[in-house]
């Protein structure tokens, strides 16, 4: 073999590897896109039915402190409710751990959430205007790619400490 088929293999292979990585990091990118939409709706407050169909399969299971919900139908409703209970949010994830394996995705990220309690809900408990409710924890679940992108499939979040006052009553 001569030295320029020796470098066209070599080049070829090298470009081989490189698309490869590539792929694998837009493909993380798509998944840690669509966690930052998630995140950014609830504190945008636009969770209606559109915005969920944008995020999660027909199927998705939801387990969050609150409860645990399966399918898409009534999602944007679901989170209407819950939220409705903060006056303003802001929802912090971070350290994203991605690994993708075909048309599935694993992952899980730190969450850090802030809430200020809504008017109704502290004048109910007689409580000082700015209450919050804070908590930390790791959030996780599964993507699954569709023909419209990637979807979560499950999400779950794990409290490992909380602060405030809970917008349902332990």
């Amino acid at each position: 073999m001569t030295k320029t088929n020796q470098q066209d293999m070599t080049e070829a292979a090298e470009i081989a590897m490189l698309r490869e990585l590539l792929g694998a990091y837009v493909e993380r990118d798509a998944v840690a896109k669509l966690i930052d939409r998630y995140l950014a709706g609830l504190d945008d407050r636009v969770y209606g039915e559109e915005w969920a169909r944008s995020l999660f399969t027909e199927d998705v299971r939801l387990v969050f402190p609150v409860g645990e919900r399966v399918g898409l139908e009534g999602l944007g409703a679901y989170h209407d409710e819950v939220m409705g209970k903060f006056a303003r949010t802001v929802h912090l994830g971070s350290n994203y751990g991605i690994t993708v394996q075909g048309d599935r995705a694993t992952f899980q990220f730190n969450l850090l959430c802030l809430h200020v309690l809504s008017d109704q809900l502290r004048e109910e408990r007689s409580l000082a205007p700015g209450t919050t409710f804070e908590s930390a924890g790791r959030m996780s679940g599964e993507a699954v790619r569709t023909a419209d992108g990637w979807r979560f499939g499950l999400l779950g979040l794990q409290v490992a400490w909380a602060k405030g006052e809970p917008p349902v009553r332990r």
